[in-house]
Parts: C-alpha cells; structure tokens; sequence
C-alpha cells in the first residue's frame, strides 16, 4: 500500500479520493471527468485500495463510460480489482437509473406515444450484448399495467410468438401495447423480419381489440419507430 509522501501514514489516494467527493458534491456530475465518476462510485465498494487506477482500468477494457455501466456482472469481475461487492454496486447503480427513467404507473403518467417511454426502454436493453424483446401493456387510461420481458437470445435474434405476445397483454388486461428489442449491432434501421413480426402482431391484436401503439428499435444512443419510420429524438 502507498502511503502519503508526506509521512502521514495514510494511504495517498484518501485525500484525492476526499476531493472528488467535495467537487461532486459542489458542482455535480460535469466537474468529474469519466474515469472519475466511475472511480468516485467505486470508493464507496472498495475503501481500502486506489479506485483510479481500477476505473481506467474498466473504461479501457470495455471502451466507453455507458459500455462499462451496461457490462454484465461476470465480465466486471474479470477486471483486475473488481470483486463481487464492486461489480454489484455498478449493476445497483445501472438498476437504479432504469429505475428512475421508468414511466410510473400511477395516475400521474399517461403514456401518449412511444416518446414516452424511449428514454426508458434505450436504458434498460439498449446497451445489452444480446437481443431482447420487451412488452409494455397499457390500460385504457395510457397508463402502463404491466412490462415483460418476452425473449432474450443471441447477438442478432430473440425468437418472438405473437401467441405468447397475445396472450400476455390479455392475461393483464391491456388495451395497448408498445412493442421493443434492441439491436447489439447498434444498428436503427428495421430489417424486413422486425416489419413482418410488426404487421403480424398489428392484425393479430386488432382482431381481439389491442391497438398496438408502435414497435421500437432501440441501441444505446438512440431509438427508431417503425411506425414513424423515422428515429425518435431525445429528450
């Protein structure tokens, strides 16, 4: 361990460590360069060891501040100075920005279209290394009932049944739907399976009376309304 050059005994990083803290809590995020960000939140799971070099160490490794945050916990933990206690904090940290981005279901939010819910759904799987297929079920109010998960597969598919689509979306009840799979490759655009999967679920739905309100396309940066045909703008 290196302790201060000064001869005070205590471990060098304590006093840089105790700085970040004070410019964070004084001027906020944009006062703390990437790497800090991460080492600041690292501190707080490993207190007895020099998170800087740790941060650096994960920016390098998986290539931008969003692509450490998004990294499955296994592959955190490969890192060298990352253990169970640190590659939790930064998955509690990810949950808890999902979390917080999340369209509440109660009387306060009404869901008018799928700007609504974009910033959302680009959080939860827009980042993630394999396809996924997430339902949103609404109720006739605009107000979310109910999120799924309906298939995760590999880097470029997630097998997807409109009767297991259907049949969720009635066992709750809902009166629409918001359809979303996010693509690893980064990719907006729609491929032709992803229209037909759309046209498909669109007739399939109208027959029992569930409107389906739109299909997103989502990455990390950004999200695409096959609807719309056009990418939706951040907000």
């Amino acid at each position: 361990m290196t302790v201060n050059p000064g001869g005070s005994g205590k471990p060098h990083y304590l006093g840089h460590r105790l700085r970040l803290k004070e410019r964070f809590r004084k001027s906020g995020r944009k006062a703390l360069a990437d790497h800090e960000l991460i080492e600041l939140l690292l501190a707080y799971a490993v207190p007895r060891k020099d998170t800087k070099p740790i941060a650096k160490r994960l920016l390098e490794r998986f290539g931008s501040f969003q692509a450490a945050l998004d990294a499955p916990q296994e592959s955190l933990e490969e890192t060298n100075g990352i253990g169970d206690h640190a590659s939790t904090l930064v998955s509690l940290f990810r949950a808890c920005m999902n979390r917080y981005l999340e369209p509440s279901g109660d009387n306060r939010t009404v869901i008018t279209g799928p700007e609504d819910v974009a910033d959302y759904v680009r959080a939860e799987i827009g980042g993630s290394a394999r396809e996924q297929f997430l339902l949103i079920c609404l109720n006739a109010a605009g107000r979310i009932i109910h999120t799924r998960t309906m298939a995760e597969g590999t880097v470029d598919a997630a097998h997807v049944y409109p009767r297991e689509v259907l049949k969720a979306a009635m066992n709750c009840n809902a009166t629409a739907l918001i359809l979303v799979h996010n693509h690893p490759s980064g990719t907006l655009a729609a491929s032709e399976q992803d229209l037909r999967l759309t046209r498909s679920l669109t007739e399939i739905c109208s027959q029992v009376g569930i409107s389906l309100h739109d299909h997103l396309i989502v990455t990390r940066s950004g999200a695409y309304s096959i609807r719309l045909q056009a990418a939706l703008p951040r907000r």
